[in-house]
């Protein structure tokens, strides 16, 4: 196992080439290679003008895309967004609201998945902790080979916060989502983490929201922030905003399920 490590950058708006160019550096320092069937996942649960600040930007994803193929080149089979929206809203009009389409149109070859119209893969789950004996995820989500997951960096009102682990939550569709999304929310977070551990996590920290999840005031943080493990990458990003890392439930079941430190 590669040592877990954060990476902080500096960056001021939301300049793709700038978010090129730092990830790029990022997947290098990490010695880090896209492959495969090679998946990207956002934080898109609602966009558009009525939550401006709620979701990953198309401009940050637009340089990470770049960088993960400028990296990977002829390694990379297929490489893609796949993200479930906010329950009852389709993904497809989630994507369109945050014009995810729009890179559809720039980066030739990317696909676009929407996880409430995949096929959804059974995994069992054996931990003595666990909520259920299996989850449900969608089928690009079981399948990929290198997967970047690619959270905004934000308040939760039930979890504190929302950044890499807890954007977990889009990893299922509305039949699955809504099992244990009540007061065991962060311990259904931490179960999820069996399914599938990120290569590359890049957050969406330029601009950072703070207070509601859906419609957070927006706080101009200037960061993006990149790792290749959850548990360390959420403990930084808490420690950011001055927060205890072992006082939000999920992180701390991560560490102790042994995720990382």
């Amino acid at each position: 196992m590669k040592r877990p490590t954060v990476i902080i950058r500096n960056c001021p708006d939301y300049d793709p080439v700038r978010i090129e160019r730092l990830i790029t550096g990022g997947l290098e320092t990490l010695d880090l290679t896209p492959f495969g069937r090679t998946l990207v996942k956002p934080n898109c649960v609602a966009s558009g003008e009525y939550f401006p600040n709620a979701y990953t930007r198309p401009e940050f994803l637009e340089g990470l895309l770049s960088a993960l193929k400028k990296k990977g080149g002829s390694a990379i089979e297929e490489i893609a967004i796949g993200e479930r929206s906010g329950i009852t809203m389709p993904t497809r009009f989630a994507y369109q609201e945050a014009n995810y389409y729009e890179l559809k149109r720039k980066a030739h070859g990317l696909k676009m998945y929407h996880f409430d119209e995949t096929p959804q893969v059974p995994i069992a789950l054996s931990h003595a902790q666990r909520l259920r004996d299996k989850f449900y995820t969608p089928e690009p989500v079981a399948r990929a080979d290198f997967f970047v997951n690619c959270p905004k960096f934000k308040a939760h009102p039930w979890t504190t916060v929302t950044f890499s682990m807890k954007n977990y939550i889009g990893i299922q569709d509305d039949r699955h989502r809504l099992i244990d999304h009540d007061h065991r929310l962060n311990e259904k977070v931490a179960d999820l983490q069996y399914i599938v551990q990120p290569q590359f996590i890049a957050i969406d920290g330029i601009i950072a929201g703070e207070g509601r999840m859906l419609t957070p005031t927006p706080v101009d943080l200037g960061l993006v922030i990149m790792g290749n493990n959850q548990v360390a990458f959420d403990a930084v990003c808490c420690a950011i905003i001055g927060v205890d890392p072992m006082s939000v439930e999920h992180i701390r079941l991560a560490h102790e399920r042994g995720f990382g430190p």
